[in-house]
């Protein structure tokens, strides 16, 4: 019994300095990038009620006191963003002060989202990323684009720290690292020459209900009051709001510039009410970092081969679409031209740096002052109109530049007066008008229908497609990839 009190009494005193000293969220740390311009927040954990001094080497200390329960925190005016290395210092007064160090001043961004955000640079198996050598190589060019990982990790309730930390751009770092977070983060980095950090919160092969409140999902008709989960463990990381409580909410304290979203392979077959739980957690974490309009882009989900699922995952992408129009501020990515023939059965496509470039053309666009000097959207269905003769003409905004059509235009479908669609084949000659922004196609001839019923509606998604591609649903095809695989570098 007394060596057992002993060995107490040991442990007490080891931990006793430890529990005074600062301790600091992982999101805190050294070549951390702190969001120029503007007042962030710096947060810990000391002694109950000890008095906390925050000393930033670019303006004078702030004190506050620790709570009962010994949590602070203190808000700090950031200057414009620089390239010079920073440091700040904090201490409670007892001991040597904890210096943070290598400190940047510029852009913050935090990028969230299934496996098509969480995929690595150097790609996973059987899904190798585009030009993946080179971008790793030339990584350590980019020192100052600042990388922070959340480690995978669900809670039952909010919880009040992440496992992960900052590290400078570099070969070892970026090849593990979000090939959509990183490139998206250096095309900010290349246009800015500003310092940018990029915050990567992804958790492959999850829905988009992990990621928001159970209290905000409960209002949907297909919410079930078993998926909120019990205990630890119960449904892995699928469960209703684990995501969130494990690796969203603990970092709502870092000051960030916006969101950058990829994600809904998973929802495909359970899409319904898609579009309205993603505004739910868009108005959502917008509320948690502050209540301000910060910007939200996104991804569409790739084009995939899977049979009947092709129809289930156009679904997904139309509801992506609607996005939109239920709420400002929002920017989605088409990604219809960017999967190569030979990897339409993959849910990983190579081409990232075109998606990446693409969502920083919007922030470029709309948060940076370059305005319509960059464009961001391509046509958007707008009408349809049924002529004689099987004619249809189709109207589009936002297609400024026209069409460009060559050959055969795949993926349409048509339905009757039943509103069952049947694949249809479209050719024939196109004149196109531009007047004020908007493209007709005047002189669509529509052929070859499986089902011949009365022509009453063209499914023509109401989406962003640049570089004047069709948005559509692709068509069932019976023969396995492989054969007349398109090369690397040409496009379908």
């Amino acid at each position: 019994m007394g060596r057992f009190c002993a060995l107490v009494l040991l442990l007490c005193a080891a931990w006793a300095p430890s529990e005074a000293k600062i301790k600091l969220p992982a999101i805190v740390g050294d070549n951390m990038v702190l969001q120029q311009s503007c007042e962030v927040k710096l947060w810990g954990w000391a002694a109950p009620e000890a008095e906390v001094s925050v000393a930033p080497s670019w303006c004078g200390a702030v004190r506050t006191q620790a709570d009962k329960k010994g949590r602070w925190c203190v808000t700090v005016a950031t200057p414009a963003a620089s390239f010079e290395p920073r440091s700040i210092a904090l201490g409670d007064g007892d001991g040597e002060p904890v210096v943070l160090k290598n400190i940047l001043i510029g852009e913050v961004w935090l990028c969230s989202g299934q496996s098509n955000m969480e995929i690595p640079v150097q790609g996973g198996r059987d899904c190798p990323i585009e030009h993946a050598q080179e971008i790793i190589a030339e990584s350590a060019q980019y020192p100052d684009v600042r990388l922070f990982s959340v480690k995978i990790d669900g809670g039952l309730r909010p919880r009040e720290d992440v496992t992960g930390a900052w590290c400078e751009a570099s070969p070892g770092s970026v090849k593990t690292f979000s090939a959509i977070g990183y490139l998206f983060g250096r095309n900010l980095r290349r246009a800015l020459n500003v310092p940018v950090g990029i915050i990567n919160s992804s958790c492959g092969g999850t829905w988009i209900e992990a990621w928001f409140p159970a209290s905000l999902q409960r209002g949907f008709a297909d919410f079930d009051p078993a998926s909120v989960a019990t205990r630890e463990g119960k449904s892995g990381m699928n469960t209703v709001e684990i995501l969130y409580n494990g690796m969203i909410y603990p970092l709502h304290n870092f000051a960030i510039k916006g969101f950058c979203w990829y994600q809904g392979c998973s929802n495909v077959g359970r899409s319904t009410h898609y579009a309205e739980k993603m505004v739910a957690m868009i108005d959502h974490w917008r509320a948690l970092w502050g209540g301000e309009r910060k910007p939200f882009y996104y991804v569409e989900i790739a084009p995939h081969e899977d049979g009947e699922e092709n129809v289930n995952e156009a679904l997904v992408r139309e509801q992506q679409a609607r996005v939109m129009d239920m709420t400002d501020n929002v920017g989605m990515v088409s990604t219809n031209d960017l999967v190569y023939d030979y990897e339409r059965w993959n849910v990983h496509p190579s081409q990232k740096e075109p998606i990446a470039q693409r969502l920083a053309y919007w922030a470029l666009s709309r948060d940076y002052g370059y305005g319509d000097a960059i464009k961001t959207i391509g046509p958007r269905y707008k009408s349809m109109e049924v002529l004689e003769g099987g004619v249809v003409r189709l109207s589009f905004d936002g297609s400024d530049c026209g069409f460009l059509v060559k050959g055969e235009i795949e993926g349409f479908e048509l339905a009757g007066a039943d509103g069952k669609f049947h694949p249809a084949r479209a050719h024939g000659a196109l004149r196109l008008d531009l007047c004020r922004g908007r493209t007709q196609i005047r002189a669509l001839q529509l052929q070859e229908l499986q089902h011949r019923a009365s022509v009453g509606r063209l499914r023509a998604a109401r989406d962003s497609v640049p570089h004047g591609r069709f948005r559509r649903i692709e068509p069932v095809r019976r023969a396995r990839p492989g054969k007349g695989a398109c090369p690397p570098g040409r496009r379908r």
